[in-house]
């Protein structure tokens, strides 16, 4: 299993380790995977993505509010065939830090993932989404205290 490359918004970027890719709150990640398999028949195999990072511990822990769990088709393969697909990793508000991403196939014990590639920023606060109305309101506060003294110039 591999990941081809990932895609936020309309962008598609290759993903390496240390190499941060910035996902804001809401941001959904099209992931591009491949693989190849045998299958005597047509099955539908689950495959999960997922952002992640260790604990202090060091215990592996999956973010639960930025994965993905589908079943995808596989058609009967008697002979090694390759699989490209992709699946989208909503990222519903999962904490600020750095994540690594992971794909798995848990039926067959296949994963591959990519250590320290994902850069999770916080949603904006109050004050970030405050400050620019705040001045815009200014500015129109200025303004129509200078109106009525423009028309009186003008009279």
């Amino acid at each position: 299993m591999q990941i081809v490359q990932a895609q936020v918004v309309s962008t598609i970027y290759p993903l390496a380790e240390g190499q941060l890719l910035p996902i804001s709150a809401g941001d959904t990640l099209r992931v591009y995977y491949a693989f190849r398999y045998k299958m005597p028949e047509k099955a539908g195999v689950k495959i999960w993505a997922s952002f992640y990072y260790y604990t202090l511990l060091g215990v592996f822990e999956r973010e639960e509010r930025a994965q993905t769990k589908e079943t995808i088709i596989l058609d009967q393969a008697l002979e090694w065939k390759d699989y490209e697909g992709e699946i989208d990793i909503v990222n519903n508000d999962a904490t600020p830090d750095i994540y690594g991403l992971i794909l798995e196939l848990p039926d067959y014990d296949e994963e591959y993932k990519i250590e320290d590639c994902l850069e999770v920023s916080a949603p904006p606060g109050i004050m970030e989404m405050v400050g620019p109305l705040l001045v815009l309101g200014l500015m129109a506060g200025m303004v129509s205290m200078m109106a009525p003294m423009a028309e009186e110039g003008f009279a």
